[in-house]
């Protein structure tokens, strides 16, 4: 079952992409990711939302065990939230 990640942090959202671009380019054939992503909230300036995709909830578990992902969560803010999704379905509208 594919798997989605949001992660919420207080952060400007042109650096956060920059820093995932930049991990996306260090982990090429190691990252389980998929797709990234990376909005800004319009409600709440400064606040960066991250969606990020795997193929199964496994995926994103094994991710996250890698060393390049251990470093570049050690950079988030601190009071970074993460939801996890288990994706039912997808609707093509």
């Amino acid at each position: 079952m594919r798997f989605i990640q949001i992660i919420e942090s207080e952060s400007d959202p042109a650096e956060e992409l920059v820093k995932v671009q930049g991990y996306a380019e260090q982990m090429v054939g190691e990252t389980n990711a998929r797709r990234a992503t990376v909005c800004g909230d319009r409600d709440r300036p400064g606040v960066t939302l991250m969606i990020v995709e795997f193929d199964s909830a496994e995926s994103a578990a094994e991710n996250d065990e890698k060393a390049g992902t251990q470093e570049a969560a050690a950079e988030n803010s601190d009071g970074t939230t993460f939801r996890n999704l288990d994706v039912h379905g997808v609707v093509e509208i």
